[in-house]
């Protein structure tokens, strides 16, 4: 095929973005339906959490050999290869029989999203110019904010209708569209560079993140022999990402990670800042749809219809945004983003009270996803905009790399951190409660509430002999414990992503010193 017109940048664009769609909404569609999946393969949140979070593993581990992937053998070939795997491994869970096979199956899917992704944003590189990449780096943030949108929208619609299988089966027929769109469309790019492959670099990166990674989502299960194990493994994998590091600076020839990105102070900033957005998004999306869902006792499409106006904020507000990162205006729309974010996500917490009207949310959701949207195109543009284009695919691997490592330590810090507050407040709410109760009733709440300990979200069941008034006394005071538990959880949790975000701000006002200048 010939290369792209200039005339039609625009539409290539559109195209790719279909499948970079389809990635991005998976996450907040499964996210949506933890609460279903624990109740559907009677599992614990440890166990549903593993649902997300091995996509998320998956996906850090291999996004930088992706990325290299895409400079040697051509953008497009990636995309394709991708998106075919991330769609067939989606028809195969749906038809799990197990949380565990649904698990291993979302690896695959994993695989797929991680072969994709680096490919959409290297073409931006390759299909700009310089001086119009802010407005297409805009569009792609806006993506991710739509996605973030449809998402929970959608999988709440297809759980209500037809089942949560159908989450994954969704991504069949876009799928197939996104596939013959890009295979029509888009241009068969390859580097005139010719790249050498470093396969011990490929090796290292790999199985470090991979160890790294797995060490972290293991360290919130209870237990001190699978405390141990985690630690184990996340010191393998920094011994490994160490081994890493001196490989590539002594390597012969051509290296996985380019030289020229460690020698870029705005590539490893906005870097670093990527990560950290992408720890509190993906830290604290799902407390917010347990608190909708289990605690103020919303379906997961009500819940998903709540969060939908402030989720398009992220979108609207990202494309806007993209047109103005340009200058010296992007460092300062970073900062101005990153304060946003963490005053709109204190104040939602801050808010939230039991049996509320959810719809009370809104105004600090919208704050929060504003400021989510005012952080993706600025960060993009720093880190890429100096980025030959033969290393596009290579940075960009990075660049999302950093981004999906901070979402892994998001979701995995704030989750345990979620789970040890659940176990450490509920003891203190059960004993308030039960002060209210009959004597009688007293101890075997407190009793059936402290077993309930290790998983925040399971209500006991009341015990029997009760007389219905009885049971439903018992039933009203287990709901209200675990809902004042929950909020004083949650609140206390919410300091580490606000915390992370103060940091990046602090980050951000330096990159600002040394800002983006305007392409000729």
């Amino acid at each position: 095929m010939p290369p792209a017109s200039p005339r039609r940048p625009w539409l290539i664009l559109a195209v790719l973005c279909v499948g970079f769609f389809a990635i991005t909404m998976d996450t907040t569609m499964v996210n949506a339906a933890v609460p279903v999946m624990i109740s559907e393969f009677d599992a614990g949140l440890a166990e549903a959490l593993w649902v997300v979070n091995a996509h998320v593993l998956t996906y850090a581990a291999l996004l930088i050999t992706a990325g290299r992937l895409g400079d040697r053998f051509g953008p497009k070939r990636l995309y394709l290869v991708g998106l075919t795997v991330f769609t067939l491994a989606a028809a195969g869970c749906a038809t799990s029989d197990s949380i565990h096979e649904l698990t291993a199956l979302r690896v695959v899917q994993g695989l797929g999203a991680a072969l994709l992704t680096p490919q959409t944003s290297a073409f931006i590189t390759v299909l700009f110019p310089p001086r119009r990449r802010g407005a297409a780096f805009g569009v792609w943030g806006g993506v991710i904010g739509l996605s973030a949108v449809a998402g929970p929208l959608a999988g709440g619609a297809l759980i209500a209708l037809a089942g949560w299988e159908w989450i994954f089966l969704a991504h069949l027929p876009v799928g197939a569209v996104a596939f013959v769109l890009a295979a029509v469309f888009v241009p068969d790019h390859r580097p005139r560079v010719p790249h050498r492959w470093d396969v011990t670099g490929t090796l290292l990166v790999t199985s470090g993140l991979g160890a790294f990674c797995y060490g972290l989502l293991e360290c919130g299960r209870p237990g001190g022999a699978v405390s141990a194990a985690s630690g184990a493994w996340v010191g393998v994998g920094v011994a490994l990402l160490v081994c890493l590091v001196a490989q590539q600076r002594r390597a012969r020839g051509e290296p996985l990670v380019p030289r020229a990105l460690y020698r870029a102070p705005a590539f490893a900033g906005a870097s670093a800042i990527g990560a950290g957005v992408h720890f509190a998004v993906l830290g604290t999306v799902l407390p917010l749809l347990l608190y909708l869902q289990s605690v103020l006792g919303h379906e997961p499409l009500a819940a998903a219809t709540i969060t939908a106006p402030s989720a398009l904020a992220v979108g609207v507000v990202a494309v806007v945004v993209g047109r103005w990162s340009v200058g010296a205006r992007t460092g300062r729309l970073l900062t101005f983003g990153l304060l946003l974010y963490a005053a709109g996500l204190a104040l939602t917490v801050l808010w939230a009270r039991p049996g509320m009207n959810a719809w009370q949310l809104l105004p600090p959701m919208l704050i929060a996803d504003a400021g989510i949207g005012c952080t993706l195109a600025p960060v993009t543009a720093l880190a890429l905009h100096h980025v030959a284009p033969a290393l596009a695919s290579g940075a960009s691997g990075v660049l999302n790399t950093a981004r999906q490592l901070g979402g892994v330590l998001g979701g995995v810090a704030v989750g345990s951190f979620l789970r040890l507050r659940l176990a450490a407040e509920l003891p203190a709410h059960a004993h308030d409660a039960a002060k209210d109760l009959p004597a009688r009733l007293r101890a075997p709440f407190t009793d059936s509430l402290l077993s309930r300990a290790g998983d925040g979200l399971a209500r006991p069941p009341a015990p029997a002999g009760l007389s219905p008034y009885e049971t439903a006394r018992f039933t009203d005071f287990a709901d209200a414990a675990f809902q004042h538990t929950f909020l004083s959880a949650w609140r206390t949790t919410m300091t580490l992503p606000i915390g992370v975000l103060l940091l990046c701000c602090l980050l951000s006002r330096r990159l600002s010193r040394s800002p983006v200048r305007r392409a000729p």
